[in-house]
């Protein structure tokens, strides 16, 4: 026996099964969204704050091992190319790079700004060698040792 009240019961029936499947599938979509977001969120702010670091320390690595020649100061490091000379220093937490003519005054202020890093430094440990590191917000230390060109300053 086919009733019209049995043929609409189960069209609503089915329709409210659908209905919450469709629901149950948007709540699940919703939740895997949200901790995708706070994963993503989460290794973004990392990823930028190991980049900052690690990537000021092999910028000055690399420029340091393309020069002719270089010197430590105390403010920073000097990079002596023919015809000129770059300044790589840092202030505020800043790494900041500035490039000088040959035989012009050199001054530690001014520039551009390259990187973040917090505790950025060049330190010099005695025959050519010059050790340069920054660190992380997370605490961690990037360091990185390498040779002056020519055993020092040319310029």
């Amino acid at each position: 026996m086919n009733r019209p009240d049995s043929k609409r019961l189960a069209d609503t029936v089915s329709s409210a099964a659908s209905m919450t499947l469709f629901l149950f599938f948007t709540v699940c979509c919703l939740i895997i969204i949200s901790a995708a977001v706070s994963a993503y969120s989460r290794i973004s702010s990392n990823y930028e704050d190991t980049f900052n670091s690690a990537a000021a320390v092999r910028y000055v690595t690399n420029k340091l091992r393309a020069c002719d020649g270089a010197e430590v100061s105390e403010n920073g490091l000097v990079l002596y190319d023919e015809g000129f000379c770059t300044v790589i220093y840092e202030s505020g937490g800043t790494v900041y790079e500035r490039l000088f003519p040959e035989g012009r005054e050199i001054s530690f202020d001014g520039g551009e700004a390259v990187f973040k890093a917090e505790g950025y430094s060049v330190t010099d440990c005695g025959g050519g060698l010059v050790q340069i590191s920054a660190k992380g917000s997370d605490g961690d230390v990037f360091r990185t040792y390498c040779r002056i060109p020519k055993g020092g300053a040319s310029g």
